[in-house]
């Protein structure tokens, strides 16, 4: 449970270091791919902090690639926090 409680606490630095969204700038493409890969790590944090988890001020392409890099950093986000290893062969 520590080592959770520690990698969460990690990984939201690291979002807070390399993918802190300010709300007054507007948001493209690669932005949305960035901030998708980073969806988990900003969710956790708006929820303890006062930040934000999605641009306020966007693209479509954006709003686009935000969602596909959400929906592929589930996986990969929670397989770290709760230590999955795939069959190595």
């Amino acid at each position: 449970m520590t080592r959770i409680i520690i990698t969460i606490l990690v990984y939201c630095l690291a979002g807070w270091l390399v993918c802190d969204i300010d709300p007054t700038r507007e948001y493209y493409w690669y932005s949305g791919i960035w901030h998708g890969m980073f969806f988990v790590v900003n969710w956790v944090r708006s929820c303890f902090f006062d930040c934000l988890y999605k641009a306020e001020i966007f693209s479509t392409a954006y709003n686009v690639f935000y969602w596909i890099f959400a929906i592929l950093s589930f996986p990969t986000t929670f397989g770290v926090f709760f230590g999955y290893r795939p069959d190595r062969y």
